[in-house]
């Protein structure tokens, strides 16, 4: 890659965790949190639930898809490739992938319980939940995702699994644009 190229990704990248970090609803998840409260008897949620506004869900998706989405050259699988080839620190390319691999493995842990006979992974509520709730309306690949959120306490389970995915990766990305830092300092121009 060129330099230039290298710049902008990784210019890009810190701009759009910025604008995580000073968002809504990272604000709500780190001030306020969150909390899941279910009224079995009224089958609604409970008065001391806490749950972030849609709005703000919606505003920090649309910058958390920079990081995501292959098309986009901050994805953390594009960034990667930068590691790979712009890198010159061995340990900071380790670091990166240190990083890279837990937001992986978290990712792919099975939640708590099984729904419908069926394993489900916090990257399955998580893709789903952006995928087919905010982002786009692919339901059908996330058939599995709307079966569990079509009933509210479904739904509000999922929304507490993919509040702690959103912290996960959250905290990953800072990690990452403070190592792209030391990583891909800018050259001099001659």
């Amino acid at each position: 890659m060129t330099v230039a190229t290298t710049h902008s990704a990784v210019s890009t990248f810190a701009q759009k965790v910025d604008r995580l970090e000073k968002s809504s609803l990272w604000e709500f998840m780190t001030s306020t949190s969150w909390k899941v409260a279910w009224d079995f008897q009224t089958d609604q949620a409970g008065d001391d639930a806490l749950m972030p506004d849609v709005e703000h869900l919606e505003a920090y998706i649309l910058n958390l898809r920079f990081f995501i989405q292959d098309n986009e050259p901050t994805s953390l699988r594009n960034i990667g490739l930068l590691y790979e080839s712009d890198c010159q620190d061995p340990s900071l390319v380790a670091q990166f992938n240190a990083v890279r691999d837990i937001i992986n493995s978290e990712l792919d842990r099975s939640i708590w319980f099984r729904f419908n006979g069926q394993t489900v992974t916090y990257r399955a509520i998580f893709m789903g939940m952006i995928y087919s709730e905010f982002a786009h309306a692919e339901r059908n690949k996330h058939a599995l995702f709307q079966q569990k959120s079509a009933h509210g306490f479904g739904y509000m389970l999922a929304m507490d699994s993919f509040l702690r995915c959103v912290h996960l990766v959250h905290r990953g990305l800072v990690l990452v644009r403070n190592l792209n830092a030391s990583a891909f300092l800018p050259h001099p121009t001659a």
